[in-house]
């Protein structure tokens, strides 16, 4: 029905009352006329027609691809196979998991807790150093970025049509993302060894981070409508890969949010991390430097900018943050100045994790013995996830 319409009703509903009532009924109409067109506005948008990369991403994830790619004799005979069917039976019983353990409580706490103290900030870029595939976390703790940016040293990686590999090929790849997937919902996190058997090894039909990131998007709702293999130019800017010669290799994924609607894209480099890769004289320095003020994340970062040789993208990190969400495995507490930083801290810490070559931070200690906030979920890695005695920090530069 028009609005022009429900106006209509409206007058001659009033047209048979008496004009002292109308001043006492008129401003509940209105408050249910607006109330009434409020929830139209919040529906969701019309479901897209799947793209060929959601539905690559879907048949991975274990859920139901569109009619048209079901239609595909080739992938009706996949979905039938007994090794796809446990595969997907598989792939919902992690996410059971994951969506009850980590999806619903980190949820909530961003809800309660980090959401309000960027209510004053544009984040358009969230920026995750080291990330392997964790889009979920990531994903998780910044819903409302405009642009994900991943750095770290795995494979972009394929994500081909399952009905162009072998047999063989296939269902290594299935058994590879679903050993990502028990991962996270057992700990949290990726292991680097399982990353380096499961994720990066091309004998597999789905390999690199590619195949997880896509898996992560569509199991939590958002629709991808391209995925683009991309490099950065000598010039630092990212662009389409065209050869074989190509600086920190990649992807990018163009995706709808699907709790907002909202067209939004994920960008993956697959780089070594060191101070070269935040200078402004190389190519995915000026790259990252292009990206201006981000909302960092840093999450098992293996305490890799406590070192001496990393303090130059500790400084770039610190100075373009708008927020920092991490662990103590990120920058070191005696970096921020306690004039310069409102910081929060949540759970708990006492050591860092064994065999890094790094020292407690006693200032840490004793922030924490001062307090901290409970954390209801777990955010820290090894021993300290399997001990439920994670920490997580959150930093607001002043």
């Amino acid at each position: 029905m028009k609005d022009s319409d429900n106006y209509g009703d409206l007058i001659i509903i009033l047209s048979g009352i008496p004009m002292r009532r109308i001043a006492f009924i008129l401003p509940l109409l209105f408050l249910a006329y607006c109330q009434q067109n409020g929830s139209q506005a919040e529906k969701p948008l019309p479901i897209q027609k799947n793209s060929e990369w959601q539905n690559r991403a879907l048949f991975l994830a274990g859920l139901p691809v569109s009619e048209d790619f079901q239609a595909r004799p080739e992938i009706q005979e996949l979905l039938k196979l007994p090794e796809y069917k446990k595969h997907r039976d598989q792939m919902n019983a992690f996410w059971s998991s994951v969506e009850r353990h980590r999806v619903q409580p980190m949820t909530e706490w961003w809800r309660s807790e980090l959401s309000p103290g960027m209510d004053g900030l544009k984040t358009r870029t969230a920026l995750y150093p080291l990330s392997g595939g964790d889009l979920l976390n990531f994903k998780l703790i910044y819903p409302d970025a405009k642009r994900y940016v991943m750095i770290a040293m795995e494979k972009p990686g394929q994500m081909p049509d399952p009905s162009s590999m072998s047999t063989t090929q296939m269902y290594g790849g299935l058994a590879s993302v679903q050993k990502m997937l028990s991962n996270i919902a057992l700990t949290g996190y990726f292991f680097s060894r399982w990353m380096n058997w499961y994720m990066n090894p091309e004998k597999f039909g789905f390999y690199g981070t590619l195949p997880t990131v896509s898996v992560f998007l569509v199991r939590l709702g958002h629709e991808i409508r391209d995925v683009e293999h991309t490099c950065i130019s000598e010039s630092g800017e990212l662009v389409t890969r065209t050869g074989t010669a190509c600086n920190l290799p990649g992807y990018r994924i163009q995706f709808v949010d699907g709790r907002t609607g909202e067209d939004k894209e994920l960008i993956y480099l697959s780089t070594k991390i060191d101070n070269s890769l935040f200078a402004k004289t190389t190519p995915g320095g000026q790259y990252i430097h292009s990206l201006g003020n981000v909302a960092i994340m840093m999450k098992a970062a293996v305490y890799l900018f406590h070192r001496p040789s990393h303090a130059d993208g500790a400084r770039y990190l610190m100075e373009n943050a708008e927020v920092i969400v991490q662990d103590d495995s990120g920058i070191p507490y005696r970096f921020f100045n306690k004039d310069s930083w409102d910081i929060t801290l949540y759970g708990v810490y006492g050591y860092p994790l064994p065999g890094m070559g790094v020292y407690p931070q006693r200032d840490l200690i004793a922030a924490y013995a001062a307090g901290a906030k409970p954390l209801p979920f777990e955010y820290g890695y090894g021993p300290k996830t399997a001990a439920k005695a994670s920490g997580l920090m959150v930093a607001f530069p002043r």
